[in-house]
């Protein structure tokens, strides 16, 4: 049989009769346990939220995730359905879908972006009356982007804005 080794005593390392070290182990184990069920039923964010505004020449819905955590990649879903004829489609997103986020997938893609007061303006051209355009950006989330600020996005035609969705989107650690 192997000799215990001399710096370690029995009792304490291999066979503790106290009851702290169990309860101990069985709160962080409960805890890690909490945590997977919370984040099963999409308590700790990924979970897509739709957003829709509705104007007189156009609508404009938006479903992307309201909660995040770090690391995470995640798409935003932007649906554009004209009523009226657009001259120049464009899409204003707010800071806060780019702060401390990499954008790794816009399609279809613009046909200019521009930067618009701080925010990300993206052009797609003309829609016809009845036209519906569907644009897809994934992202994904700097582990070190921690807190809440605005993703609002607006839909212009040129300088006009036709509908507005306000958001807020949530970046858990």
């Amino acid at each position: 049989m192997v000799e215990f080794p001399e710096h370690l005593d029995v009792g304490r390392h291999r066979d503790p009769s106290g009851r702290r070290e169990l309860v101990a182990r069985r709160v962080v184990m409960s805890f890690l346990a909490a945590l997977a069920v919370a984040a099963l039923f999409g308590l700790l964010g990924q979970s897509p939220r739709q957003s829709s505004a509705a104007a007189e020449r156009a609508s404009l819905e938006v479903s992307a995730p309201a909660r995040l955590r770090g690391g995470l990649f995640f798409q935003g879903r932007f649906t554009i359905r004209a009523r009226d004829a657009i001259e120049n489609a464009t899409v204003v997103l707010a800071p806060g879908w780019l702060e401390s986020m990499h954008i790794n997938t816009i399609e279809p893609a613009p046909t200019e972006e521009a930067s618009r007061d701080g925010d990300l303006a993206l052009s797609f051209g003309p829609l016809a009356a009845g036209d519906e355009l569907v644009l897809y950006m994934q992202f994904q989330v700097n582990p070190t982007n921690v807190g809440r600020r605005s993703a609002d996005v607006g839909l212009y035609d040129g300088q006009e804005l036709l509908a507005r969705v306000d958001r807020t989107v949530t970046v858990l650690p």
